[in-house]
């Protein structure tokens, strides 16, 4: 089980048996369940012409509660993986659900990462529990793969961070300059900026030789590139990386989680390895 922030496509986790429960999604007068009511390319349309700020809500224990006496009908074990402590309750209150829950086991994992970085961990878990894992082992599997699992990105506008209060690091250090694209490394729960470029392409370049550097170390990796409303720019960067780093399986291009892009707006672009 993840969160719906995880940018896995619905077909992967249906595939693969992942439960994924949405975000609520705050939108002027109307409240959207991320992933059901609206999709990622609806929300980033909507976005420009909201007369509020867009807002999210965790996911309340009472969701998880629904979840765990839903999937213990069938189930073994639940594991859930959660978007990092430090951006949201959400892992706070699945481990709340998960302490007065008696059906199965249940044990609940912060990632310390966020989107499809998040999202390729509990891919390869769940295909581990396909194979016969059992919770034990998944869950041995998942801090695993969640010490490996990075994610670099760049955001193309400060509108939106201004809008929702959460100026940081990152537009500290870029300033008001519009052009320049901070990019930064989401790990362990913090964001931490490592460059800014003038361009697009001069960000593509920088996350493509930090994955290759990666990928010298490690050897192939385990990739996927991720947008908000920016497919032209990441269709850019899936074509570099894949030039640059040996790859185990299939370069997945995704959309970035609206549950972020409340935060950040349109044309985020970035990529997530393990």
């Amino acid at each position: 089980m993840t969160d719906s922030q995880s940018c896995i496509p619905g077909h992967l986790a249906e595939g693969l048996g992942i439960t994924v429960l949405p975000y609520s999604l705050q939108l002027d007068d109307h409240v959207y369940r991320d992933g059901i009511d609206i999709t990622a390319e609806e929300f980033y349309n909507m976005l420009p012409t909201l007369s509020q700020p867009a807002s999210t809500s965790a996911i309340p224990p009472g969701a998880f509660k629904e979840a765990f006496e839903r999937l213990a009908e069938g189930a073994q074990a639940i594991l859930v993986i959660t978007i990092a402590r430090t951006m949201s309750a959400t892992y706070a209150n699945a481990r709340l659900a998960a302490e007065t829950f008696s059906g199965v086991p249940v044990e609940v994992v912060d990632s310390g990462t966020a989107a499809i970085a998040q999202g390729l961990v509990v891919l390869e878990v769940a295909e581990a529990a396909s194979r016969g894992r059992q919770l034990r082992e998944c869950l041995e599997l998942a801090y695993d793969l969640l010490r490996k699992a990075e994610l670099f990105a760049y955001i193309s506008t400060f509108e939106y961070l201004k809008k929702s209060g959460r100026v940081n690091a990152v537009t500290a250090f870029a300033g008001d300059a519009l052009s320049i694209k901070p990019v930064f490394r989401f790990k362990d729960g913090n964001a931490l900026l490592l460059s800014r470029k003038r361009s697009p392409a001069a960000a593509h370049r920088f996350i493509a030789a930090r994955l290759a550097a990666y990928g010298r170390e490690r050897g192939a990796l385990r990739a996927a590139v991720f947008h908000a409303n920016a497919r032209d720019n990441a269709e850019e960067l899936s074509a570099l990386i894949s030039a640059k780093v040996a790859l185990r399986g299939e370069m997945m291009v995704t959309e970035f989680t609206p549950v972020m892009g409340c935060h950040t707006g349109p044309g985020v672009v970035g990529a997530a390895f393990l």
